[in-house]
């Protein structure tokens, strides 16, 4: 039979007495490994938070050129909608809207449902409008935009029934 040799050194831990009075032991590795986890999500969260300059160019030549209404004839988030578009007509130019205007009402983009009242009624367009200006004021380009509204918000058309 062969006797393995015990070694005499121990791995060590760091202990820390808790309410009780009694050591617990922690592994150091894990302890900043933990830390590390805390303070990266920290870290993420306020990165994401923050209002970045936006990348998009917000106004420009448009595709529609009648006027916005006004947001004073709304109120909250109605109102909020319109302002949106008053502030980032050329990202909204450049959006298609989903709920398929273009098809039911001869709209040309996203930013005509806010040239009547029908971006105040239709959730799809309110929709649109505020996850753009999210993605605008997360610093992302105008294609970014575009493509994460399609990703988003794309469904195949349904014709309503009468």
């Amino acid at each position: 039979m062969t006797q393995k040799k015990k070694s005499g050194s121990k791995k060590q831990s760091s202990t820390i007495k808790n309410s009780s009075g009694k050591k617990s032991a922690l592994k150091k590795p894990a302890l900043g490994a933990s830390a590390l986890f805390l303070a990266g999500g920290l870290l993420w969260a306020f990165q994401s938070s923050r209002k970045r300059t936006p990348v998009a160019p917000a106004t420009g030549n448009l595709i529609e050129t009648r006027p916005i209404l006004s947001p004073a004839i709304f109120t909250g988030k109605v109102s909020q909608a319109y302002s949106i578009a008053q502030e980032i007509p050329k990202v909204l130019d450049s959006q298609f809207c989903y709920c398929y205007c273009k098809k039911e009402h001869n709209h040309k983009n996203l930013l005509t449902c806010y040239t009547s009242k029908h971006g105040a009624k239709c959730s799809i367009c309110l929709n649109e409008v505020f996850y753009s200006y999210e993605l605008y004021n997360q610093g992302k380009t105008l294609d970014e935009i575009v493509t994460r509204i399609d990703d988003k918000f794309y469904r195949p058309y349904q014709p309503r029934r009468i």
